[in-house]
């Protein structure tokens, strides 16, 4: 450490100061006690080893908690009192400051005058400090006197130890008392909790208290605790033959309707529903999400034709053959299905699939796949096995990512371009942009790049063929819709000047996609994600193959005319 950063953390530390230990008392407060500290004879240090309480000066109260060091001088005042529920424990030094008269005078005085630069310190090293002060407690009525000596010693130590910590920042008191507060929570979650008291625990206002607590949990306190309470209540639901009004109780609730409210808000299902659902053995019915069911083990007895179909030909799932075709969406057709529940991505099919059996409406567009594949896992108590699975795509995430990044220029930018009969669209990070941005972490156009700046979720835009050129990438994976004027749109397309000018065009990097990549659910992801390794590394060629001469004129017309 420099001169300059030594002068500029601890000014206090001159060299015509000595600090002289006078006596050490170690103070345990019972929850809600208090203790003042006024008209001192001496200067004081006060460093928490347990527990979290509030300090009060002249100015509002403050949280401190283990590791949190006080300095008190002599002209000043404090009370220090522990949290309503948690006792809390604090040895108590004090000291003297001697005071050289001058540079030529050997004589020292008391200094009552002197103060800290701060009064508030956080211990980083808060294990060595603590040993050091337990062994100045337990040593505090030695008559030795080389322990006496060694004590003054162990004093100077940890009057170095705290101030070569930082003074005690804002967020870093802030993120402690969230974390304690949260768990509170974890322990008293059955007990009447609101706003008031979280924030009382924590010593700070509730306003003040909601904003530290929502920007690093991500949820206001409120918000928390229920969804707390709601896991323990699944737990509890599915595990055990408890009634509702006892899980209700047990969770925090003396009111059982009003916690079967709370319960449908946030699950998306009453408490009863939930516990059907959550039966080892169900057969649903998924007008949308067949694919997320299937990952997550469960095989729908019935599901739309398109559905099953992408199941049986693109993905050859076997299991698929079992899986009615619905070729609509007439409540008629699935009730003689008899399903334990039916799974929608529309709320208004609520009302008339509800009478046939519990109804789940997922909007599409409420989440990405994963949020989806989670929300549904969460419904049917399935988080583990939601889990296991996203684990083990992560790992082939990051095997697919060593594949491509060594293979790849790090500085090619890759573009997603999606044709429809009258339309293009470029495309962000939502459904076939996952893999490639979201997975890959491959680098979009400049112009997608800022889109995504000012929209993370940002999905896909539409284009002209003038401004194909702005959002084209070094590489260009191409989707076309499997309908006869989407694919003379690209063949018409392809026969312009400009695009045998793009770079994707003249390096060979076009990649045409099959009809997998238009899919947007865990299963797809994996086929998306190992044809892209193949796609990106050119152990694979596109579908159908393209191979561009100079005219523009491709080897896959012939194929794309066939069909």
């Amino acid at each position: 450490m420099s001169d300059h950063h030594s002068d500029h953390l601890h000014p206090e530390l001159t060299p015509l100061s000595m600090f002289v230990l006078k006596s050490t008392e170690q103070v345990k407060l019972l929850p809600g006690e208090t203790k003042s500290l006024a008209d001192l004879s001496a200067h004081m240090v006060v460093i928490v080893t347990e527990g979290t309480g509030f300090f009060h000066t002249k100015s509002a109260p403050s949280t401190i908690t283990t590791g949190s060091a006080l300095f008190v001088h002599e002209e000043s005042s404090m009370q220090i009192s522990s949290a309503e529920k948690e006792q809390l424990g604090f040895l108590l030094f004090d000291f003297d400051v001697l005071q050289q008269g001058s540079d030529s005078d050997h004589v020292y005085s008391p200094n009552r005058s002197w103060k800290p630069e701060y009064e508030e310190y956080f211990l980083h090293s808060n294990n060595r400090c603590t040993e050091l002060a337990q062994t100045l407690y337990l040593n505090r009525r030695t008559r030795d006197p080389l322990e006496i000596l060694q004590n003054q010693i162990r004093f100077q130590q940890l009057l170095h130890l705290i101030w070569s910590n930082p003074p005690s920042s804002i967020d870093e008191k802030s993120s402690t008392v969230v974390d304690r507060t949260v768990t509170y929570i974890h322990t008293n979650f059955a007990d009447s909790i609101g706003l008031v008291d979280l924030a009382k625990q924590a010593g700070l206002t509730p306003r003040y208290y909601t904003e530290i607590f929502k920007k690093k949990v991500g949820k206001s306190p409120i918000e928390y605790l229920t969804s707390y309470r709601m896991e323990q209540a699944k737990k509890l639901l599915r595990e055990s033959d408890k009634r509702l009004r006892e899980v209700a109780r047990l969770i925090g609730y003396e009111d059982e309707f009003y916690f079967s409210r709370r319960f449908k808000q946030q699950v998306g299902v009453s408490p009863s529903v939930y516990i059907r659902m959550s039966q080892k053995h169900v057969s649903p019915v998924t007008l949308q999400y067949a694919e997320y069911l299937m990952a997550l083990g469960i095989r729908p007895i019935a599901a739309p034709e398109d559905q099953v179909l992408y199941l049986r030909e693109q993905l050859q799932l076997k299991e698929a053959d079992y899986i009615v075709s619905l070729s609509n969406d007439d409540p008629e057709m699935i009730k003689p299905l008899e399903p334990t529940f039916i799974l929608t991505d529309y709320t208004e099919d609520c009302s008339a699939f509800s009478k046939i059996a519990p109804t789940i409406a997922l909007p599409w567009l409420a989440h990405d796949v994963f949020g989806h594949f989670k929300k549904i896992a969460d419904v049917l108590g399935m988080q583990e096995r939601a889990a296991s699975w996203l684990k083990q795509h992560e790992q082939k995430v990051q095997k697919a990512k060593k594949f491509v990044n060594g293979s790849m220029n790090k500085e090619e930018t890759v573009s997603i371009l999606n044709v429809r009969a009258t339309s293009l669209l470029a495309y962000g990070v939502r459904n076939i942009g996952h893999v490639l941005y979201r997975s890959l972490e491959l680098t979009p156009p400049a112009i997608i790049q800022e889109k995504l700046k000012n929209d993370p979720h940002f999905w896909a835009t539409p284009i002209s063929e003038k401004q194909l050129s702005a959002y084209a990438g070094d590489w260009m994976f191409v989707h076309v819709f499997d309908d006869d004027l989407s694919r003379a749109h690209l063949q018409a397309l392809m026969k312009q000047e400009s695009w045998n000018q793009l770079p994707a065009v003249q390096k060979g990097q076009v990649v045409l996609l099959n009809p997998t990549w238009f899919a947007y659910d865990p299963l797809s992801l994996e086929v998306q994600l190992e044809e892209a390794v193949q796609f990106l590394t050119k152990q694979k060629q596109s579908w159908p193959p393209y191979y561009p001469n100079k005219n523009g004129i491709s080897s896959m017309d012939v194929k794309m005319n066939s069909r």
